[in-house]
Order: structure tokens, then C-alpha cells, then sequence
């Protein structure tokens, strides 16, 4: 891969990340179920990747064909920053702010859709296809795992939102699954052939696959009276997700074929 293509990566996966997790955190507000302490703890979590994020934006290398669209994306990525500061405010002062989420959110997956028109790959509807569903992924995983420890301390919260967050996660990881195969068949088998033919098999098994089953487990585990279980399949779940983030990225750049 081209160095030139590394900081889009690590720009990629920060803005999936924070983008996806705001997105699930405000629509899990609009439905009620989680606790003040929870949603302040994300809000202030969420400042921090957007900080991480404008430092990414910051870095990227202005002469190379992936920042094609840099004059649209980057007021794009300040703007969902600033947005994220501003959901912090109207946590801790407990204002409404739940719609106010999901409109950043928004804002932070059009800014990987403008990043995904600049190029870099053979397909930029699949490859923005695939950026937005591994930001719903990163997210709904992040969220649910962390909601997950507060039913250690609270026990008699319902189990409703975890599990709306855990169905989520699943539909997108078969999404990105279909996405996938649809760019081997549409765009080229590239990925499947020469030296990094193990990186994309990996990318499929890690990164969804395996996710995918810990995914169903965890529902499953969400039956019993103790959520451990379902939080601890949901640790897993993170870790390979973010790997299969990376992976994709990587290898759509790479490649060309956006998986």
C-alpha cells in the first residue's frame, strides 16, 4: 500500500468510529432505556475521538488523490467535532439533545461518503457503502459494550437497548458481508489473487464473520439474568471489528476493490 494511503486509514476508522457511536448513542436516547451516567460518559468519550479525529484530519497529506474533496470534507470533519462538543454542553446541562446526536452523526458519515468521492478506489458507491456500514458497525459494537458495564451497577436497567444495539450491530455486519461479495463480483476478484489474498480472506472471517457469530451468542447470552456473558462477546466483537475496519480500508486502497 501506498504510505501515502496510511493517515486516510487511520482518518477512516476514527471517523467511523466516532460518527457510528454518536449515531447509535442518539437514536438509543430517542428510544429511552439507558442511564444519565451513561450517556454523559459516552458524550464525554465522544469529545475525545472527535479530538483524535481533527488531528487525523489535520495530518492528511494535501497533494495526494484521496483529498481530492479535502475542501468539503475537512468543514465536514470540524463541523462534526464542534458538533460533539456540543452534545457534551447539553448532557451535562441536561438539555434535549437526543436529535441533536443523530444530526452529528449524519454529518460524520457524509464526511466518509465526500471522503470516499475523492477516489482511491474502482467503485465510490460501494466503497462509501462500506465506509458508512463499518461506521453503523464500530458504533453499535462500541456503544452496546460499554452500556454493557452499566448493567453491573444496575441491575434492574432493561435489557431492551443493549439489544436493540446488538440487532443492529448483526444487520450491519450481514450488510457489509453482502457488500463484500458484491464488490468481487462487480468491481474485480483483485483482492482474491497474488500476495494479499490472505489479508481480504482474513478481512471476511475476522473482521465479519467472526463478529457476526459473537454477535448472535451475545443476543442469545442476553436471555439470562446476568449480561457478563453479552458484554464479554461484545469485547471480542470490538476488537475484531476494528481490525476488519483497518483491514477493509487498507485493502480498498490497495486494491482498488472496496471491501
Amino acid at each position: 500500500m501506498q504510505l501515502e494511503a496510511l493517515p486516510f486509514v487511520n482518518w477512516i476508522f476514527w471517523a467511523a468510529l466516532s460518527s457510528g457511536t454518536l449515531l447509535v448513542v442518539g437514536g438509543t436516547e430517542l428510544l429511552g432505556g439507558t442511564t444519565r451516567g451513561y450517556r454523559l460518559f459516552m458524550a464525554w468519550l465522544l469529545v475525545v475521538f472527535a479530538a483524535i479525529l481533527v488531528l487525523s484530519e489535520l495530518s492528511l497529506p494535501a497533494g495526494a488523490a484521496a483529498s481530492a474533496t479535502a475542501d468539503l470534507r475537512r468543514p465536514l470533519a470540524f463541523g462534526f467535532a464542534a458538533g460533539c462538543l456540543a452534545y457534551l454542553v447539553a448532557s451535562i446541562a441536561d438539555w434535549p439533545r437526543a436529535w441533536l446526536a443523530v444530526g452529528v452523526g449524519v454529518l460524520g458519515l457524509l464526511a466518509l461518503v465526500v471522503l470516499a468521492a475523492a477516489g482511491g478506489t474502482d467503485s465510490v458507491a460501494l466503497f462509501a457503502g462500506q465506509l458508512v456500514l463499518a461506521a453503523l458497525a464500530l458504533g453499535a459494537v462500541n456503544a452496546a459494550m460499554l452500556l454493557g458495564h452499566w448493567y453491573l451497577v444496575t441491575p434492574k436497567l432493561s435489557p431492551a437497548p443493549l439489544r436493540r444495539m446488538m440487532v443492529l450491530l448483526a444487520a450491519a455486519l450481514v450488510l457489509q458481508a453482502m457488500a463484500f461479495a458484491l464488490a468481487l463480483l462487480v468491481v474485480g476478484r483483485g483482492p482474491l489473487d497474488g500476495d494479499l489474498a490472505w489479508l481480504t480472506w482474513l478481512r471476511l472471517a475476522a473482521g465479519i464473520l467472526l463478529p457476526l457469530v459473537a454477535t448472535v451468542l451475545a443476543v442469545l447470552a442476553s436471555r439470562a439474568a446476568s449480561l457478563q456473558a453479552s458484554t464479554g462477546l461484545l469485547y471480542i466483537g470490538l476488537a475484531l471489528i476494528m481490525a476488519g475496519s483497518i483491514a477493509g480500508a487498507s485493502l480498498s486502497y490497495l486494491t482498488g476493490v472496496p471491501v
